[in-house]
């Protein structure tokens, strides 16, 4: 639906196409996948209109598996309903997580109830990723500056575009991604950096050269600039449709309406890699009692309401199995410029009720340098100020429970502000506002 309306694939032909569905709703799913098969290769796709329409090839991870549900009728009446809407202004923020709700049961009752409003993830984006940037800007035009008033206009011009080739290769983790939306804040928001230094270049471009941006060569940020580590297998693979339609949609704004990009359309690059962010390890093996029966516990997530106290409680019937971790270690991060998120907010005093006592166990043998007595937030903590420190990473900023501030938390802290290589503390929020998922209480929550 996006596709068809920034005019991807023609104007119109995704909802005929489901029009013409809900009369023979058996020929829905084997049509739907011949129309995914053409988007990845291009060509024509004889299932748009009567005689077919030219798909551009857009490839990338999205279209490999081409299977299609089976849906009935009144089934495609709602995928109808749904298409009448624009959704070239969809924004992917909150698009992301009402996905992952929908999608997943012991969520759906949540749908509206709650997502990282886009104002608290642009108070850590800005201060964490767009400061350290566009002081380096700032850096770039005063000297291009000096250089246009020595009569050297040439060496502006090549001083800006070494700075532009800099930033399209600046890396952003959020190593507890979610469906994105740190990620999704920092491309718009570096996007428009790039587009002021792209308006700078074309300003000084020699006569009938006109500055393009060249998305071809890889001289532009693209979604590959932003990287994520998510362990529920779906969110993982919203977030990177969420930057894709943030891409799409920027590339829009800017170029115009109906001006497609290069093809292929979605590149075949997974930045968002599906696993733990905190412990990697051989295997792990599914415990088993006396009688060789799969060991279960609380599902950690799922509630019911006590039918006396009419309050929330944990559904001892929701279960999963567990499992023990062989060898543990602390889970390898890939490389980036930046480093923002928010991980699970999850106390600890709750880690070993919420994860399990074998998780729990492995996460404390993979990192025996943490005091034991930490909120799970403060081995996000641990991992990214050793990257800032060693000069990895040049800054993070995480979102994290308020009692950072509490004794046992700070020790971590402590301990980086002065190690050897000492990092900072640039910027912190000590008691900030949150709504709590699990209670619907309103809770307080620290930014550093």
């Amino acid at each position: 639906m996006f596709a068809e309306d920034v005019q991807l694939i023609p104007e119109g032909s995704f909802t005929n196409f489901l029009t013409r569905m809900q009369k023979r709703p058996e020929n829905f799913a084997p049509n739907l996948s011949s129309l995914w098969k053409v988007m990845d290769k291009g060509g024509l796709a004889g299932v748009l209109g009567e005689a077919g329409e030219t798909v551009l090839r857009f490839n990338g991870y999205l279209f490999k598996d081409t299977t299609a549900i089976a849906l009935n009728a009144d089934e495609i009446g709602l995928l109808i309903e749904a298409a009448t809407h624009k959704w070239n202004h969809v924004e992917p923020a909150i698009f992301g997580t009402l996905l992952e709700r929908a999608l997943d049961g012991k969520e759906r009752a949540k749908l509206g109830a709650h997502y990282t409003p886009r104002a608290y993830v642009e108070r850590l984006v800005m201060p964490t990723i767009m400061e350290p940037l566009r002081a380096d800007w700032a850096g770039v035009q005063a000297a291009a500056g000096q250089l246009i008033e020595a009569g050297k206009a040439d060496e502006a011009h090549a001083v800006i575009d070494k700075f532009h080739a800099q930033l399209a290769q600046t890396k952003v983790l959020d190593p507890a991604c979610g469906t994105g939306n740190f990620l999704y804040v920092a491309l718009a928001r570096m996007k428009e950096l790039e587009g002021e230094v792209i308006g700078r270049l074309a300003e000084l471009a020699p006569e009938g050269e006109k500055q393009t941006v060249a998305e071809l060569s890889g001289h532009t940020i693209t979604p590959e600039n932003f990287l994520g580590i998510e362990i529920n297998p779906r969110a993982a693979a919203i977030a990177q449709l969420v930057l894709w339609i943030g891409y799409l949609q920027w590339h829009f704004r800017v170029n115009g309406e109906g001006k497609v990009p290069p093809e292929p359309v979605l590149r075949d690059v997974k930045t968002i890699e599906n696993r733990d962010a905190l412990v990697d390890y051989d295997t792990k093996i599914l415990e088993r009692d006396e009688h060789g029966k799969p060991l279960t516990r609380w599902d950690g997530e799922t509630m019911k309401v006590h039918p006396v106290t009419g309050k929330k409680v944990p559904d001892e019937e929701a279960r999963v199995e567990v499992y023990r971790y062989i060898r543990p270690r602390a889970a390898k991060w890939p490389k980036s410029d930046f480093i923002v998120g928010n991980p699970p907010f999850i106390g600890n005093k709750r880690m070993r009720k919420r994860l399990g006592d074998l998780y729990c166990q492995a996460v404390r043998t993979a990192w025996p340098k943490v005091p034991k007595s930490v909120d799970i937030v403060m081995y996000w903590w641990e991992r990214a100020a050793e990257l800032t420190s060693a000069g990895m990473s040049r800054s993070f900023g995480l979102i994290s429970t308020n009692s950072i501030k509490q004794i046992t938390n700070r020790a971590v802290i402590a301990k980086w502000l002065s190690a050897k290589k000492p990092i900072n503390l640039v910027f912190a929020i000590p008691d900030h506002p949150w709504r709590d998922e699990e209670t619907d209480a309103q809770v307080r929550m620290a930014i550093t």
